[in-house]
């Protein structure tokens, strides 16, 4: 009924392309976990930061021939100015405490105004255009498949990003404090945490990394806005997993939904229609955040406003 039918000498490729795949969204996701533990709230303007990178590494590179690896670096000042001035706004005494729904929509206004002047600003012709890899566009073979340098360099990026963000998050000063703003804002402000410091910093790091993650599919999904919407869903449906807290299960789920999606679309198991592989896609998802978030409610750490007796 759901027209599976295995095909075993597929499966290597399609597990190689799974893993090759799951660093392009999970940078994305890396962001949404770093800023949903400041706020509390889904950071809809990561898209429209991401629209940044997107366009501006084509403008960079092909406008103002810019060597792709100036343009990364370029676009991702870019977006840490973005993230912090959105940061200033979100982090300002008068919203900050606002309800989370509150917040949401004041996100997604920022992600249309970014969006916009991002496409007003860049604009491409035609709607589409396809941008060189800053990585060159070498491959090697993994189980008869062949893995793209840019492709190999996200999943690298995003290992070193769940590493810095982990390490910052729960042993630094900073990530204690982080901690304590997200289980407790008004707490944290009585208690002396500079909130204004701390919030506009993580926003700043976070757009750095949504104007990186635009920048890096470019060369894979060039201008096409709802290619970049896909993965910034993809993103949000990964950083669930972890609900929304940890880096290291944002990119565990992203390797969990790229494999599957991998598995679905590459004839590995059989001819399956896009319906039916969202419909696995999302299967997986759900059993996957079940079972971690079982295992989080065993041996989650407590709060740190927690009275230890």
């Amino acid at each position: 009924m759901l027209g599976i039918d295995p095909n075993p000498d597929l499966f290597g490729p399609a597990l190689v392309i799974g893993l090759a795949n799951a660093g392009i969204f999970s940078v994305l996701a890396i962001a949404l976990v770093l800023t949903y533990r400041i706020s509390r709230t889904i950071g809809f303007v990561h898209y429209g930061i991401a629209v940044v990178g997107a366009y501006g590494y084509y403008h960079f590179t092909v406008e103002y021939t810019m060597p792709g690896w100036m343009a990364l670096i370029a676009l991702m000042g870019i977006g840490a100015g973005v993230g912090a001035a959105y940061g200033l706004v979100m982090m300002n005494s008068r919203i900050a405490f606002l309800p989370p729904l509150t917040l949401s929509t004041v996100s997604i206004a920022a992600m249309l105004i970014i969006g916009a002047v991002a496409t007003e600003n860049f604009p491409v012709a035609p709607d589409v255009a396809i941008s060189a890899s800053p990585f060159g566009e070498s491959s090697f073979r993994v189980w008869g498949f062949n893995v793209t340098a840019h492709r190999f360099a996200c999943l690298v990026i995003s290992l070193v990003l769940v590493a810095l963000v982990s390490l910052y998050l729960n042993h630094t000063r900073a990530g204690v404090n982080v901690r304590a703003i997200s289980d407790d804002v008004e707490a944290a402000r009585w208690s002396g945490i500079r909130l204004y410091r701390i919030g506009v910093g993580s926003y700043a790091a976070a757009g750095a990394m949504s104007a990186l993650a635009g920048a890096l599919l470019a060369p894979l999904a060039g201008t096409d806005l709802s290619a970049i919407l896909l993965v910034f869903f993809r993103a949000l449906t990964v950083a669930v997993v972890g609900a929304f807290s940890s880096p290291g299960l944002a990119l565990f789920g992203a390797i969990v939904l790229s494999t599957i999606d991998s598995f679905a679309s590459t004839s590995a198991l059989g001819e399956i229609n896009p319906a039916t592989r969202e419909g696995m896609i999302f299967a997986a998802m759900v059993i996957t955040a079940l079972a971690v978030a079982g295992w989080r409610s065993r041996s989650s750490p407590r709060s740190v406003w927690t009275v230890r007796t």
